[in-house]
């Protein structure tokens, strides 16, 4: 048996195997190994990120994936997910960090980094999710292609940050899917 595999799957075998950045948006697992770097922006470490949160100035965007309803659950059933640990002043946008957006998203995204920067491309960037996850890096991508002029990378995600034994708060999440006059709707971004 020979197995065809699509091209996006085929270079992202390649890529990881060389350890380099693919030339557009990841696509493949989120989950796959990552690249130890990111083009046009700066990958940061947890001490690092803790002392940029303390200057002040930065915008934290967390883009981890909100929990789903589990398959098969009795309609009506209750479910409660966990309460989403961020790290402090952190804006999450789950779905901000797919390879292929909509364009409801995109747009989503775009303006609530506007926002969240008051409009000054040179402020202080920070994305993340988990660690070693394609989610964020794309993300990060995303927000340089904007024109954001220092963007980092925190591939060590929330991992990283509570093995440093670092403080995480409670978040809601902003998506444009959020029924108007939600707290994920009208949540106003806020900088460190």
């Amino acid at each position: 048996m020979r197995w065809i595999l699509p091209l996006p799957i085929l270079w992202s075998c390649a890529a990881l195997a060389a350890g380099t950045e693919p030339p557009g948006f990841w696509l493949g697992d989120s989950k796959a190994p990552v690249p130890a770097g990111i083009r046009g922006g700066h990958v940061i470490h947890a001490k690092a990120l803790q002392a940029l949160i303390q200057r002040g100035g930065a915008v934290i965007v967390d883009v981890s994936n909100a929990p789903r309803k589990p398959d098969g659950l009795a309609s009506g059933a209750p479910w409660m997910p966990l309460p989403h640990r961020a790290l402090p002043g952190a804006l999450w946008f789950p779905g901000a960090g797919e390879g292929a957006l909509s364009a409801a998203m995109d747009e989503f995204y775009r303006a609530r980094l506007q926002r969240a920067t008051a409009g000054y491309p040179s402020t202080p960037l920070v994305v993340y999710c988990h660690e070693r996850c394609w989610l964020s890096w794309n993300a990060a991508k995303r927000a340089i292609g904007y024109g954001y002029r220092r963007v980092f990378w925190f591939a060590d995600g929330i991992e990283g940050w509570n093995a440093a034994g670092l403080p995480t708060e409670v978040v809601e999440p902003q998506s444009p899917d959020a029924p108007a006059g939600s707290t994920a709707a009208t949540a106003t971004p806020r900088g460190n």
